[in-house]
């Protein structure tokens, strides 16, 4: 446990990234009328940074806990990019996608927050679309995450 901890505290990208966003977050919740008047793809971005620090965090995780290796070990070690790149994406999904999602519908409410906009609903129309470009600029996120981490 403690090995993950310090594989996380010690990453400088996963840190000032997870700073900078947390700023974002907090400034914008002070704000009386929120940062959205200003910058009105706020939200766009926030994603993708959440994106971005989930991809280095999953990535982190793997690492310190040889989930990474283990996978090497029994698919062979050739592909360690795309194996990478698989563990960030699922890591991003599962965090992001799971977590996040089901505490806006369940625990969001408990402390008086706005009701959630529906994730993902057929046919995807101008009314629910916001579920959509929310996770595919957490996506694109994750990519550059993995893409710089050469």
């Amino acid at each position: 446990m403690w090995g993950i901890a310090k594989s996380i505290l010690l990453d400088k990208r996963l840190i000032s990234v997870g700073s900078l966003l947390l700023v974002l977050v907090l400034i914008d919740r002070q704000l009386p009328c929120g940062l959205h008047p200003v910058v009105s793809e706020l939200d766009t971005l926030e994603h993708f940074m959440f994106g971005f620090l989930l991809s280095d965090f999953a990535n982190n995780i793997a690492n310190s806990t040889g989930f990474h290796e283990m996978l090497g070990a029994k698919f062979g070690q050739g592909k360690s990019r795309k194996r990478d790149l698989l563990i960030r994406l699922i890591g991003f999904l599962l965090i992001g996608g799971l977590l996040w999602e089901s505490s806006e519908l369940f625990i969001f409410p408990l402390f008086g927050g706005p009701s959630p906009d529906s994730f993902f609903s057929f046919p995807i129309t101008l009314k629910n679309i916001d579920g959509t470009i929310d996770v595919t600029a957490g996506i694109i996120g994750c990519f550059l995450a993995w893409y710089s981490a050469r």
